[in-house]
């Protein structure tokens, strides 16, 4: 391995062995160079065999890159190592272990969707009113308990005898927690708090587990959470050989739990600690840095560093104002064009984020109006896993794996229509059994038949399709299953272009499994949904494909394009209006930083004027106080950017040839005169008065209309 083409803090880094270090990594430093050449340098310069090194991040994206990063570097087999995130290896730890706390080591895990459906049903169960307390809501608070390490017992320690919903919100929590393990399922944050529950109940496993993990190496430290710095803290408290890499001004994960503190008191955690600072950029001009940095830098609760660059200056920052956020679209969509066609571009070079998914739609209805829903993709719309006919198939296959989950039984017992309904089933539930085991007893309920015959030959498949799950391989199963239950003839059947797709998504999804087994030999079918169930948004993202990729500034962290756009900067919705206060609005700077970081050459920031929410009329808005804190001379202002391209037709060639008051005739129904035109381009919707004084609303493209000149 070679490690002189490393600048000198990035080698002080990967060099510096006994003792805790802090790598403070800012954006764009070779932060994954530094944390795989580490790996590399311990096993082949230390001699640390790679089964003792345990490398964690935050994205199944970012741990691939690295492993493969790692590989490509080490000579030696590496198979042994471990890299992985939080939530997978705490997966991996309590395949092994779980069982010490009464679970069972085929346990599902549930994803939101799955985990607000048993809050759901735990909330009717408790007979508590389900608007006031709503699942999503409710969901939400139980995950933030979790983040803090608060179980029910700790939240009902703290209550006064008055606080009436608190108390109702902890007897869900704690039935929730009840009901995750009668179904020998966990969600995301146990994955997290039951590990550090075995290593606290099971000092001998926690021994183990130091033993087996002799250095720790931890990416984007400072998004972690209480949970994830007490597992890291319990593994290396005794030999303190731990490596992390982090960036404070790119915390921003504050809402979902990670504390900043975690790397800015990493001394007082981790004594006589090392700390390295990277401070040269690699990827983005002298101005977009000092642009970002002028905005972050005036953050209290921050680490002294500041990013720089041997690159060149570069083009200043613009700003494009648009009179609401149609117009605000059209302006980003045109300035596209123009920098693809002046600078050769790509689409896939650009980027388009924003603050919320919500602030997509606009965009999306530009591109689409001007013929080009081919040339872009969103990440963080409904993912692949979680569309209904994919949720239906993974329903059957962890019921094969886990008998006792009631959330994939209550999905697929009548899936595909078996004739069993509700009354049905809620006289299965009432049995308050698991429900394959009530199945059993089927003399013991009052149904018909029919039901009885269908339940009967449902219990067959799980516990038929169970058994193969052992000695099949996963794609063998799906695909038995699929003919099994005549799914494409049900999805044909049904002669509609949704059910058509849906049916494209299933093949999809076998081709999916089949890629998975080639690349991993061996597998399990509890592995194929181990791993399904961790994915998310970023992972399945591409940047093959040429398309402007749209993204909040959240998933876009750790990514980096040529030409990045930041949309909605007003106040009230970047920042957004609860981040007023000092700690808030230091993390919305924190997301302001990462979102211009990204860019290698340009930065487009742009803002409506008036905006609609919520269905209203537009209300007026004010400019970002971001966008007037980055000081005057990092902003074009030598022409009259704010409104370039605002009286032009949108940049292509699908002009149209008519305006109001023209005669034009159609083929079908006569001659005319053009009322109104709506949208821009060929998909122009046209409403013609003819003259037999009916109205008619026509596409300009496929109207084939003829222009009368007399």
């Amino acid at each position: 391995m070679d490690i002189k083409s490393l600048n000198k803090e990035q080698r002080k880094a990967v060099e510096k062995i006994g003792g805790p270090v802090l790598v403070f990594a800012g954006a764009g430093s070779g932060k994954t160079r530094v944390l795989t050449s580490k790996i590399a340098y311990l096993i082949e310069s230390i001699g640390l065999p790679p089964n003792k090194i345990l490398a964690v991040t935050f994205t199944n994206k970012a741990a691939q890159e690295m492993k493969s990063r790692v590989f490509d570097l080490v000579k030696s087999d590496i198979t042994g190592i471990s890299i992985g995130t939080f939530h997978s290896i705490g997966a991996m730890i309590l395949r092994k272990e779980i069982h010490l706390i009464n679970y069972e080591n085929n346990f599902t895990i549930y994803d939101a969707q799955d985990s607000k459906g048993l809050i759901k049903n735990t909330i009717k169960e408790l007979e508590f009113d389900l608007k006031m307390y709503d699942p999503r809501s409710v969901q939400i608070r139980i995950s933030n308990a979790k983040n803090t390490m608060q179980m029910p017992e700790d939240i009902l320690g703290i209550l006064d005898d008055t606080n009436i919903n608190q108390k109702k919100f902890v007897e869900i929590y704690k039935m929730y927690q009840k009901k995750l393990k009668e179904n020998n399922a966990l969600d995301f944050d146990d994955l997290l708090l039951l590990p550090l529950k075995i290593f606290n109940e099971f000092p001998d496993r926690l021994l183990f587990y130091q033993n087996k993990f002799q250095y720790v190496l931890v990416d984007e430290y400072q998004d972690t959470n209480k949970p994830q710095f007490e597992l890291i803290f319990l593994l290396t408290k005794d030999r303190q050989d731990i490596f992390v890499v982090g960036d404070d001004d790119q915390s921003i994960y504050g809402w979902r739990g990670a504390d900043i503190s975690n790397i800015l008191d990493f001394n007082k955690s981790f004594k006589n600690a090392s700390i390295i600072k990277l401070e040269q950029n690699y990827r983005s001009t002298k101005n977009i840095l000092d642009a970002a940095w002028s905005v972050v830098s005036r953050n209290i609760n921050r680490s002294e560093k500041k990013l720089w660059t041997d690159n060149e200056i570069g083009k200043k920052i613009i700003i494009l104002e648009g009179y609401n956020e149609k117009d605000e679209s059209i302006k980003i969509f045109n300035n596209i064009l123009e920098i693809k066609k002046k600078m050769k571009a790509s689409y896939n070079d650009f980027v388009i984020l924003y603050r919320t998914n919500a602030q997509s739609r606009p965009i999306e209805n530009t591109f689409m109006i001007n013929g080009m829903q081919n040339n872009y993709h969103i990440i963080g719309g409904v993912k692949f896993y979680d569309r209904k006919e994919i949720k239906d198939i993974l329903a059957y296959l962890r019921l094969f794996v886990n008998k006792k989950d009631s959330i994939s039984f209550e999905r697929i017992v009548n899936f595909p229509p078996r004739g069993i309904g509700k009354t049905s089933l809620e006289k299965i539930y009432s049995s308050n059994t698991d429900p394959l085991i009530a199945i059993k007893k089927l003399e013991d309920f009052k149904l018909g038949n029919k039901q009885k015959q269908s339940l009967s030959d449902f219990n067959n498949l799980i516990h038929l399709y169970s058994d193969k799950a052992k000695k099949e391989s996963p794609s063998e199963i799906v695909k038995d299953l699929i003919e099994e239950l005549k799914l494409k003839n049900y999805y044909e059947n049904h002669q509609t272009s949704d059910s058509v797709d849906r049916w494209k998504n299933i093949e999809e999804f076998v081709s999916g499994i089949s890629e998975y087994e080639s690349m991993n030999k061996s597998t399990t079918l509890s592995d194929y949904l181990e791993e399904v169930s961790l994915l998310t948004d970023i992972d399945s993202w591409k940047n093959n494909d040429d398309k402007v990729t749209l993204m909040t500034i959240h998933s876009a962290k750790g990514l980096e394009f040529k030409y990045v756009f930041v949309t909605g900067l007003e106040d009230g919705l970047f920042p957004v209006n609860r981040s007023f206060e000092d700690a808030d609005i230091e993390e919305e700077r924190r997301l302001f930083y990462v979102a211009l970081t990204r860019a290698h050459e340009r930065v487009f920031l742009s803002y409506a004027k008036s905006r609609r929410k919520f269905g209203s009329e537009p209300i007026p808005t004010v400019i970002s106080r971001f966008v007037k804190e980055i000081p005057d001379k990092l902003i074009d202002t030598s022409i009259n950017i704010k409104n370039t391209f605002s009286q032009k037709r949108l940049y292509l060639d699908s002009k149209i040839d008519v305006k109001v008051n023209d005669k034009v005739e159609h083929k079908i129904f006569g001659k005319g005169r053009i009322l109104k035109i709506e949208g821009i381009g060929k998909n122009s919707k046209i409403t013609i008065l003819f003259f037999n004084n009916e109205r008619k609303k026509l596409i300009y493209k496929y109207a084939n209309l003829e222009i009368l000149t007399d």
